[in-house]
Parts: structure tokens; sequence; C-alpha cells
């Protein structure tokens, strides 16, 4: 791959649990986070929001959402996580799953779950140590992720309001 730029696309698995590139899936979280059990992957996987696979079908990044209530928000928001296998970091692809995953879970948001949880953005707590030290503005410019203070391990927490929330 190295001096080429890899043709990828993204498939949307929101609730299907039965998606033929879920083994694939379980085989990328176990090479690169070795220390999740099998409890944990199966949990992951009913959160997958989009895959990103190269055109021979190998599965290269997830992201995944799933509802947490943000004491610091009082409000419910999905917490957003996602992996890109190192060999296919390339340049601007990590602001394009997160701009997928928030524009979608944006669109289904007024209707998934009963009205008193439904989510009113996106927050994510970004442990990469590379983004953390520079990828510094307050807003990030593509998928307008607010900084909003650390998590207690001095991770950086981003949050999203959707364009409709409410507080």
């Amino acid at each position: 791959m190295e001096g080429t730029k890899p043709q990828l696309t993204f498939e949307n698995l929101w609730q299907k649990p039965d998606s033929h590139v879920h083994h694939q899936i379980q085989k990328l979280w176990k090479k690169y986070f070795p220390h999740l059990s099998d409890e944990q992957v199966e949990k992951r996987l009913k959160q997958v929001v989009f895959a990103v696979l190269t055109t021979a079908g190998e599965v290269v990044g997830v992201s995944t959402a799933f509802r947490a209530y943000v004491q610091q928000l009082k409000n419910h928001l999905y917490a957003f996580r996602f992996f890109i296998d190192p060999a296919y970091r390339i340049p601007g692809l990590t602001e394009v799953i997160l701009v997928r995953t928030r524009d979608f879970m944006e669109e289904i948001s007024h209707t998934d779950g009963p009205e008193d949880k439904r989510c009113i953005g996106l927050v994510t707590i970004v442990e990469n140590e590379r983004i953390m030290k520079y990828r510094k503005e307050a807003i990030w410019p593509a998928s307008k992720m607010v900084y909003i203070g650390n998590s207690p391990k001095g991770y950086h927490i981003r949050a999203y309001y959707f364009k409709k929330a409410m507080i």
C-alpha cells in the first residue's frame, strides 16, 4: 500500500447483527485489542455503525456508538469510538469516518429510543496521543466536535450537539 492511496468504502452496519463482515471486525479488534474479552467484543459488535473496507472486502476500520448519559452535560449522547488499522491511516480518513458516523447518528436520533432517552449529540474520548498533541483546535473544523475538558485519565473529551438539540 505504500505510496498509493487505497480505495476504501464505507458500509453502514447499524443494527445489522448478522452482517457478513462481523467476523472480520472481530479479527481486527482481537489483533489490536487482545485484552478485550469475548463478551466485550460481542457487545461492541452490536454498536457498530460503519465498517471501512478495502476493494477486496477487508475490514480496515470500524466506528461504533452507544447511548450514554453524560453527567457533565446532563443529557444522553451517543458515545462514539472508532479504530483504523495503522496501515490504512491516511490523511483525512479520521474526519470522514467521524463525519459520516455523526451525520448518520443525527439522522436517526429523532426516532431512536424513548423520547426521554433520545440522544442530543455525540461524545468521544480522544485517547490517541498524536491527535491530542497536534489537533488542539477548540472546535475541529470538519466534524465540529468541541473540546469540553479532560477525562480522569487526562484524555480529551469532545462533544457535538445535533442541530435540533434541546437541553
